[in-house]
């Protein structure tokens, strides 16, 4: 295949795969908010364990009237069940989309040889200069300024130490017993959280250190 028709492919490849990275990347952003809002709204409810409660008790009263009667630790149970959703999927979405950016800078890696030149770096060698622009080396070397290097740590890290850290203690605040199914439930949810926080930071750690070589 001549050169110029293999990198007609490629960049064609390459627009396709940017529009499927952003998609999943939207979608990352979007679960990570509502992450954050399901665990605001969680911890309001440990140290005021009436919150949600009152809140379902309202909308339900609103939409289905008086008569109904709730079994409010279920809504609890029901909340961990949606963190739990949401997380997986959070960390689902972030793998993917990092793997993916991996990916296109090999694309952008053989598109630049069958040109002639690093005219295709965006997420390659452009990613990690200082300017913004291509910098040709035997190695990657991350160049970037220190504010966009200190941004990733506070998602791959400081968000996952934080989130286990709010698990724990609200496990803890919410003194159970074990009399309960939900009491059960709400454990196995805390511990799965928990368990895939820890395989995602394994990945982030080692498995994305492998991804680049």
């Amino acid at each position: 295949m001549k050169a110029e028709k293999t990198a007609e492919l490629l960049l064609e490849h390459h627009k396709d795969t940017y529009q499927h990275i952003l998609y999943h990347w939207r979608l990352r952003n979007r679960l990570f908010v509502l992450v954050l809002i399901l665990l605001a709204l969680m911890s309001l409810d440990t140290y005021s364990p009436e919150f949600l409660p009152g809140l379902a008790n309202a909308y339900i009263h609103r939409t289905l009237g008086n008569q109904v009667q709730v079994d409010f630790s279920v809504i609890g149970s029901l909340a961990w069940f949606l963190l739990v959703s949401l997380v997986i999927q959070y960390y689902q979405r972030s793998i993917h989309v990092t793997r993916h950016y991996f990916y296109l800078a090999e694309i952008e890696r053989m598109l630049c040889e069958q040109m002639g030149g690093p005219f295709i770096t965006r997420e390659g060698l452009s990613y990690y200069s200082q300017r913004g622009t291509p910098e040709v080396t035997e190695e990657t070397v991350d160049r970037r300024p220190l504010f966009m290097r200190m941004v990733a740590p506070l998602y791959t890290y400081f968000f996952p130490f934080m989130l286990i850290l709010l698990v724990v203690v609200k496990l803890i605040r919410e003194s159970l017993n074990f009399d309960k199914a939900t009491d059960w439930f709400n454990l196995i949810m805390g511990v799965v959280i928990i368990l895939y926080t820890l395989l995602y930071v394994h990945w982030v750690i080692w498995g994305q250190k492998a991804e680049q070589k």
